[in-house]
């Protein structure tokens, strides 16, 4: 079902999900994430999302209601903004997400709220995957950082 769906994302701060087989508008909005850059991806019946916002820019929706269904810690300091410009599923566990707030990008297990891993650069991070056990993120230093994630 997931396969006919793809999404559409406004600055302003509504994410839509459209699906092919409907013709004519969208079957689902989620009214908050103000997405700036790469921030959403798709893992099942979940959507995470970055946004661009000084605080709970890292959430996960529910695809099916279209409601919030957690808000993942990404600061460790309440003094320091969030400011996300990308995210990505690496299980249904763990995500990776960066910024320009912190100029971070951070692995964190969403279950245990603990950073498993993190690059630190000067510059915001406007990028970052995962793929076959490598993380990585690139941004404003022209540096893509990159590390190997173990397995849980």
């Amino acid at each position: 079902e997931f396969g006919k769906q793809w999404y559409q994302r406004r600055v302003r701060g509504t994410i839509f999900l459209w699906d092919i087989r409907v013709e004519k508008s969208a079957v689902r909005s989620f009214v908050g994430p103000k997405i700036c850059g790469d921030g959403i991806d798709l893992l099942g019946d979940k959507c995470l999302t970055a946004s661009f916002v000084p605080f709970d820019a890292l959430q996960m929706w529910d695809l099916g209601s279209g409601q919030l269904i957690e808000t993942i810690k990404y600061r460790d300091n309440e003094n320091q903004a969030e400011n996300l410009y990308s995210c990505r599923f690496i299980d249904s566990d763990r995500v990776i997400a960066g910024g320009s707030g912190c100029r971070d990008a951070k692995v964190i297990n969403r279950k245990t709220g603990q950073v498993e891993g993190s690059f630190l650069d000067t510059k915001p991070i406007h990028s970052v995957g995962y793929s076959d056990g490598t993380c990585a993120a690139g941004g404003g230093n022209c540096y893509v950082h990159l590390a190997n994630l173990r397995k849980k």
